[in-house]
């Protein structure tokens, strides 16, 4: 019973941080376009923070830039 509860609950933070990955990139294609998802290198969830990493630092300084992502919550490497 313990061992199916715990699955169950780390299945749905797994669906959580996909939900979370998934609005992310939303964020970006509305605000930046749908090009400069060549970008990006990955967008995954790590530690209740979602990590994007970006291919070059112009990259990284548009999204800085464009002030929703600077929360504690997320992190643009």
């Amino acid at each position: 019973m313990h061992i199916e509860i715990n699955k169950i609950v780390s299945d749905i933070e797994s669906i959580q941080q996909a939900q979370q990955t998934k609005k992310t990139e939303e964020k970006i294609i509305k605000h930046l376009g749908k090009n400069f998802m060549q970008h990006i290198k990955a967008i995954y969830f790590n530690k209740n923070k979602t990590i994007i990493e970006t291919k070059s630092i112009e990259a990284k300084t548009e999204l800085t830039l464009l002030k929703i992502f600077n929360n504690k919550t997320t992190k643009i490497k």
